[in-house]
């Protein structure tokens, strides 16, 4: 019977008076997943270097799901780190150095597989421990170990090394249900029949442009890095004349400006446009895009939102945003692990 849900507890699950087997919970968690695994929080279970340097790493506290690996139907487990845990991390000698794995492993006593665990009941379920000679490149867990594991960190121990610093660290852990939000803003240029002709010209440093700008924009609270498209696309490079010279030269970049220091701006795209017939008008376009760790105290900030540019001081000719040009930006704000540090 293929359908007997709970056969260990030789009951059926969710009806009244029935008993919850442990089984049960744990492949719920997996349907409840979607068989994901990884850390909970952004800063969950990161992996340090002792305050005083040593011959151990830390793990902090927080939350994980981790996938049973060693039994088919085995379900997934939750567990959670409630203070700093300690490891070890034997030194390397002169033969040469050693990179070592730190995971979150599953050890459950319950379940028959290629490891016998003699931990009681009653025992934790969840440790941290460390493979010890992996690849230098390795992220996950090695091939053929069957391990209900999820990897925090790879630890790179140069030879005769018995203190392990946090330049030695690297970040590996994983978010099991990041979040992530998408925010666009699109705009038209300003038509010259105004007067205002939105001009990219000559400044000694950024201006916005186009001039508009979107205000109102809420950083997610959650949200640790966001990744940015923007396009100037449709621009106008006006026929040049003798007094503006041909090349119009410069960069462009966005911001998220939330005033005093909590401004946040990409790096910047580069653009150089000349005609090949200097008597004729072209429609050119600009394109950029970045990835941006968002800073702790902008966090849930309402900020503006900004496009900006900087003509090249050397050259003399220019681009125009008229009423045919357009203007967006994409943000995709993201939830990625981070250091507690940067909180």
């Amino acid at each position: 019977m293929t359908w007997q849900t709970d056969p260990d507890e030789g009951s059926v699950w969710a009806i009244q008076g029935a008993k919850s087997g442990a089984r049960m919970a744990r492949l719920q968690l997996q349907s409840a997943t979607r068989g994901g695994q990884g850390i909970v929080e952004s800063t969950d279970l990161e992996v340090r270097a002792t305050t005083i340097p040593g011959g151990s790493v830390t793990a902090a506290a927080g939350g994980c799901v981790v996938l049973g690996r060693e039994q088919q139907f085995q379900g997934s487990y939750y567990g959670y780190n409630v203070g700093l845990d300690t490891v070890s991390i034997s030194p390397t000698g002169s033969g040469g150095g050693r990179s070592d794995l730190v995971i979150a492993r599953v050890e459950d006593p319950t379940v028959e597989g290629p490891n016998v665990w003699d931990h009681a009941l009653t025992d934790q379920l969840i440790y941290t421990r460390v493979l010890q000679g992996v690849s230098s490149t390795a992220t996950d867990i090695p091939a053929g170990m069957t391990y209900s594991a999820i990897p925090l960190a790879r630890i790179d121990i140069p030879a005769n090394t018995a203190t392990i610093t946090q330049d030695m660290i690297t970040d590996l852990r994983t978010m099991i249900d990041p979040r992530t939000r998408r925010e666009l803003r699109t705009q038209f240029g300003q038509g010259d029949a105004d007067g205002r002709m939105d001009y990219a010209n000559y400044k000694p440093d950024y201006e916005r442009w186009p001039q508009h700008e979107w205000t109102g924009l809420v950083i997610p609270s959650w949200a640790t890095q966001v990744q940015v498209r923007a396009d100037w696309i449709n621009t106008v490079y006006p026929a040049p004349s003798a007094s503006t010279g041909v090349d119009a030269r410069g960069k462009v970049r966005i911001g998220l400006i939330g005033g005093g220091s909590n401004n946040l701006y990409s790096r910047h795209s580069v653009y150089n446009f000349n005609p090949q017939n200097v008597n004729n008008a072209y429609r050119c376009s600009i394109g950029l895009a970045d990835t941006m760790t968002i800073p702790a105290a902008m966090r849930g900030m309402t900020v503006t939102l900004r496009m900006y540019a900087q003509a090249d001081s050397a050259t003399n000719h220019y681009l125009l945003a008229d009423g045919w040009a357009n203007f967006s930006v994409d943000l995709e704000f993201r939830e990625r692990p981070v250091a507690a540090a940067s909180l």
